[in-house]
């Protein structure tokens, strides 16, 4: 199974990327790592540090939203680049939490090179779904 594919096709947006996976958590991680995909070629990015990042929204489709553009937040303001994600949703009340323990290090521009910048993620076409077993969603990032 493919963790994310980048959506060429996608004539509304100058980038999206669909997100898989086997389970919802699955399928969130894969979306963080689909949109460092586009940040930088993740292989060059080392696991120096982990951030532990907590979300709450009252959806799916909100918690991812609140997810990626916490990473984005993460980039734009510390630097940082994540290129491995292990994530855990609970329903707590009315709504859900993501907990996310996120890996990577700090930008060195002598071994890394941004390949697109990314403003915020938005709703355009975002929709979590389970289809046929595996959870899947379309990711229109704003650049």
């Amino acid at each position: 199974m493919k963790k994310f594919e980048v959506l060429e096709e996608e004539a509304t947006a100058d980038v999206a990327y669909k997100a898989y996976g086997e389970s919802l958590e699955e399928m969130y991680s894969n979306a963080a790592l689909g949109l460092f995909s586009l940040i930088t070629d993740i292989k060059s990015v080392d696991v120096k540090q982990v951030d532990l990042i907590t979300v709450e929204a009252e959806d799916k489709e909100a918690l991812l939203l609140d997810f990626l553009n916490e990473l984005i937040y993460r980039w734009d303001v510390e630097k940082i680049l994540f290129s491995d994600f292990s994530c855990e949703i609970s329903k707590e009340g009315e709504g859900l939490v993501l907990k996310a323990e996120c890996k990577g290090e700090t930008f060195d521009g002598e071994r890394h090179k941004v390949k697109t910048e990314i403003k915020a993620i938005t709703y355009f076409g975002m929709k979590v779904e389970k289809k046929d077993g595996i959870w899947e969603t379309i990711i229109t990032p704003d650049v």
